[in-house]
Parts: C-alpha cells; structure tokens; sequence
C-alpha cells in the first residue's frame, strides 16, 4: 500500500477536508518531509496549471500525484456531469477531459465524486442516471483515447442521492464495462452506509485504486466510529496495492494532520513494524 494525503493551491475554509494547503510544491516538500509517497490533488481548471512543471514538481521530492481531483469546478462553476441541460453536461466533460489530460502528465487519476451533481426538481432516479452515464460514456471515450484512468466516489446519502453504499456504486461503475473505470472507497462515507465494511472492500478489490481515510466529522481517526484496523486486516489480505490517503480537515492545522495522521497510518497498516520501534 501507498500513502498519500490530500493537498490543495487555494485559498478555503477550514471545513474542507485538505490537510495541506500553498503551493503544489510546497504541499508535496511537506508531505515528503512527513513520509508520504503522493499528494492527491485539488484541481478546479486544470488549463491553469502548466501540467509538466507541476509533475517536475513532485519529481523533485520524489513524489506522485495519486489522483486528480474534480470537485471544485461543480463547487464554484456549476459544473455538473447530470444537469438536464446539456450545455451543462457538455462543458462539464470538456473540462473532465482537461482533467485527464493533467491526470496523465502526471501518471495519474481523475476522481470524480460531486461532479456526478444531485438529482434535480421532478428527477427520477432513471432520469438521472440516463443523464449522468451519457456524460461518463463520453469521458471514458476520451479516456480510451489517451490511456487514462477515472476513479468514481461512494458518497454516502446525505450529500448524494445515488450510489451511497459500495454494492450500488458498484454496479454503476461495472454497467460501462471499461477498463478505465474505477472505485474510490471512503471511511467518511462508508461509516454510516456499510453494516460489514470488510465485505464491502472485498466486494470491491477488483476495482479499487483510491481508499481515502478520514472519521465523523473528518477528522482524523480515533477508533471510535469506524474500525480501521479491521478493514486495514482486509486490505492487506485482498493484496491492495492502490492508494491510502489522508482526507481529513486541517484542525489544529495541516502539519499537525499530516504527522499524526501518517503515524496512525504506519500502527493500523504496519502493526508489526510499529511495535519493533
């Protein structure tokens, strides 16, 4: 397993769950100093962004992106791979193929969670999910085009309206058929929608790339809501060799996040390395 933590370039509240905040450079320095092997990244208009002087970024700490992520643009532009207008929905996978093309430069994944948009007034959930696969037809053909990988978020009910639980997530994503197509995991969401977390990760071993870590509230972990050692025993028995990464927010402050939240990573992955120390 690789350890990665969650790192963003702009100015936002604290309620976001970003730990490491300033520059990409900045971010990924810090989090190499904290033993982290990527930063996850918070991208809203990647054609802001000259893509191969941020991967000569990383490069100089030696470190990855282990995603690209695509929330803010639904956030702050209205962005949205379901509207019922398609204007919308147009844009919203041109800028998803913008993303992608960041996303490679970088060897990475796109991530898409909020982006998938809410149902709207009158929707059904078949009107809805019409909509929302058009849009992901289309962003996994251009993704086919270029080698790219997209990995799609279980978010729990209260701030999605489908795809809550890990099955049904799923099962959109096994619809397309495509090997571009993948699954990101979430203690946050997973906390108050899987009964058997440990089921659900082995449900999803063949398509999870991103297990993003965080408890109530989004802070980090402590043991009380969530058993992290359990569902840490099932991942290592499924050999999952994709990301780990913190997605907590920055309380008291980042730096604080990113060592403590990499030292619960070690003791609840590497058990037996901690108690040698």
């Amino acid at each position: 397993m690789k350890f990665s933590i969650i790192a963003v370039d702009i100015t936002l509240p604290a309620d976001f769950p970003f730990p490491l905040r300033g520059s990409y450079e900045e971010c990924a320095r810090r989090a190499a100093s904290f033993g982290y092997e990527a930063i996850e990244l918070q991208i809203q208009n990647p054609l802001d962004y000259d893509y191969a002087a941020v991967r000569r970024s990383l490069e100089r700490y030696g470190m990855r992106a282990s995603a690209v992520t695509t929330g803010l643009s639904y956030l702050f532009e209205g962005h949205n791979m379901s509207a019922k207008d398609a204007s919308v929905r147009a844009k919203t996978v041109e800028r998803l193929k913008r993303q992608l093309d960041f996303a490679r430069e970088l060897d990475s994944q796109i991530l898409i969670g909020f982006l998938r948009g809410r149902m709207e007034k009158d929707d059904t959930a078949e009107e809805y999910e019409a909509r929302l696969t058009e849009s992901m037809y289309k962003t996994i053909e251009y993704a086919d085009e270029i080698d790219g990988r997209i990995c799609f978020e279980q978010i729990n009910r209260r701030d999605g309206d489908l795809y809550n639980s890990t099955a049904e997530t799923l099962r959109f994503i096994e619809k397309f058929r495509s090997k571009r197509l993948f699954y990101n995991a979430d203690t946050y969401h997973m906390i108050s929608e899987e009964g058997d977390v440990a089921a659900a990760l082995r449900l999803a071993k063949d398509r999870m790339t991103l297990f993003h870590v965080s408890d109530c509230g989004r802070l980090l972990p402590d043991d009380r809501h969530f058993n992290f050692r359990a569902a840490a025993e099932v991942l290592r028995s499924i050999d999952y060799d994709g990301w780990v990464t913190i997605e907590c927010r920055p309380v008291p402050d980042g730096d604080s996040v990113a060592r403590e939240g990499m030292a619960y990573l070690k003791d609840v992955f590497y058990p037996a390395q901690c108690a040698v120390r």
